[in-house]
Parts: structure tokens; sequence; C-alpha cells
């Protein structure tokens, strides 16, 4: 009977151990998760900018050229 008790002891405390390395696990992926998502925010923010950058210089030379030929 004792025998029984110590193997359910150290089967409760394996699976609280467990539970809680999961449990740390979780966290930390969800952790790296956030960071990526941000960095690839900041990327495509940036790329979209650089983006609205060019169309606003091609914008601007196509209306000076327009306004030339008008002239």
């Amino acid at each position: 009977m004792k025998k029984i008790f110590v193997v359910l002891a150290v089967l409760v405390l394996a699976a609280c151990n467990t539970a809680q390395g999961v449990k740390k696990d979780v966290a930390i992926g969800a952790e790296k998760t956030g960071e990526a998502l941000q960095k690839g925010g900041e990327v495509v923010g940036g790329a979209l900018q650089k983006g609205g950058e060019a169309v606003g210089g091609a914008l601007k030379k196509g209306g000076e050229a327009v306004q030339k030929a008008v002239e």
C-alpha cells in the first residue's frame, strides 16, 4: 500500500511539472510569435512607405511634364 502511495505521489508531481513546462513553452512561443509579427509589420510598413514615395515622385514628375506642355 505504501508503494502505491509513493508511485501516485511521484506521478502527480511529474504531471504538475509537465503542465508548468507546457505553460512556459506556450508563453515563450507566444512571445516569439509576437516579435516575428512586429518585425514583419515593420518590414511591410517600410516597403509601403518606399512604394508610396516612388509613386509620389512619379506623379510629381508627370505633373511637371504636363505643366510644361501646357505652357
